[in-house]
């Protein structure tokens, strides 16, 4: 009888297949991510490929505000891609980068138009071939489709090109379709999402409101009236907001912030301990200029709240109690804004008087770089580190300055302004 000590060494089991197949399978899906990684890390994390030529100069005009202007575009010229866009990335939120920059230089004070500006026709092109089926346009996979569908309203509406009529046409049926208009009791009835069935906010709700009135939508339209529910739900105003989100509290401060139960500023805490979502500066100024484009008037608790909010925290060094964050966004927000409501002035309540559109034109004019763009330097946050999208952001806003300067050239200087 042979012993345990003389059996001859077994060999080990064979690996089924299906763990071989497995096992490739899984590797090569490592391996593609890895890939993916690497191409994204190296070609997307720049958004724009770097310029062959430099800005052009431009002649001095004698108009420090129009000149700076003509800097930007100039700088934003060279960033055009040779397919027409602003942008140069598969997978980047197109049209959104090209709309901002045609909307901010087709409503410029020169008044560019596609057919004395072949960039500008090449970069229409390049939006209008991103519209999809079902009229939104958009890059799908990026999961903005509200917010570049209503961006690429105002860049198209800007141009005062007929030819483009029916794919604004088509695009703003597809915001109308993505509004929540079902349920009058959620927390989101009359928002838009930023796509269909989307995650709500205040921003993506005041870009969908002035792409729509731009696009035509008359006043006391259901849309636009449903629209004025929900933006009320996200100011702080006990005495219009009567529908706070569970376990928050409506504060007094007349200010607005990003959703129902969400502020970027965050909460202050109650005496019986609910939290009071923080207004800020970027929401305050949507909320303002959403209310007075859908023609609520100057007298209505809900704009008299909103100015209130703006006289006691009127400032230009910050995005309003979140800091440098979204700051050019903010910037341009309040300009559509306070263009809006139409006062030159601003009687701030620390006894100062503000000649906004000179102290803003002014502040732009201190931070625009040597090459004629700007970017924020102290916040990345939102892309604003792309000096592309951020000096699409500064030419609008220097434009309605200009604008609002040319209507009020004898105002006083401000009395303890910025």
């Amino acid at each position: 009888m042979t012993s345990a000590k003389e059996l001859p060494p077994q060999s080990p089991a064979p690996v089924p297949s299906r763990w071989k197949k497995a096992l490739r399978v899984l590797l090569g899906v490592l391996v593609f991510l890895v890939l993916v990684a690497a191409y994204l890390y190296l070609f997307e994390t720049p958004h724009h490929s770097t310029p062959t030529t430099a800005p052009q100069a431009v002649q001095a005009s004698g108009d420090k505000v129009l000149d700076a202007i003509r800097r930007g575009i100039e700088f934003l010229k060279v960033h055009q891609e040779a397919d027409g866009e602003f942008s140069k990335g598969i997978i980047d939120p197109k049209p959104g980068f090209t709309a901002v920059v045609v909307d901010a230089i087709a409503r410029s004070p020169d008044n560019c138009r596609e057919a004395d500006q072949p960039f500008l026709a090449k970069a229409t092109r390049a939006i209008l071939s991103h519209q999809q089926k079902d009229g939104s346009i958009c890059t799908p996979e990026f999961s903005l489709e509200t917010y570049t569908t209503a961006v690429s309203i105002m860049a198209l509406t800007a141009l005062e090109n007929p030819a483009h009529a029916p794919a604004i046409q088509r695009a703003k049926e597809y915001l109308l379709a993505v509004q929540y208009k079902d349920d009058e009791s959620s927390p989101n009835f009359g928002a838009a999402g930023y796509k269909t069935e989307g995650r709500t906010s205040g921003d993506v709700t005041a870009q969908w409101v002035e792409a729509l009135k731009a696009a035509g939508l008359k006043e006391g339209d259901p849309a636009f009236v449903n629209a004025q529910k929900f933006l009320s739900r996200l100011q702080n105003n006990a005495e219009t907001n009567a529908q706070p989100a569970p376990g928050t509290a409506v504060g007094s401060d007349g200010g607005s912030f990003y959703r129902p139960g969400e502020s970027k500023a965050g909460f202050e805490l109650t005496r019986d301990g609910k939290r009071i979502p923080k207004s800020y500066g970027l929401m305050s100024y949507a909320n303002l200029k959403s209310f007075l484009y859908l023609n609520v008037g100057k007298d209505d608790p809900r704009v008299v709240s909103a100015f209130r909010w703006v006289c006691d925290n009127y400032t230009l060094d910050e995005n309003r109690n979140i800091g440098a964050d979204g700051l050019f966004y903010y910037f341009l927000t309040m300009s559509k804004a306070l263009t809006a409501y139409g006062e030159a002035l601003i009687a701030t309540t620390d006894g100062k008087t503000h000649v906004w559109a000179r102290e803003l034109s002014d502040k732009l004019l201190s931070l625009q770089r040597p090459d004629g763009s700007w970017c924020n330097m102290q916040s990345n946050r939102w892309k604003e580190d792309d000096a592309v999208m951020v000096t699409a952001f500064a030419l609008r806003t220097l434009s309605l300055c200009h604008d609002e300067l040319q209507k009020h050239p004898a105002q006083p200087a401000p009395s303890g302004g910025q």
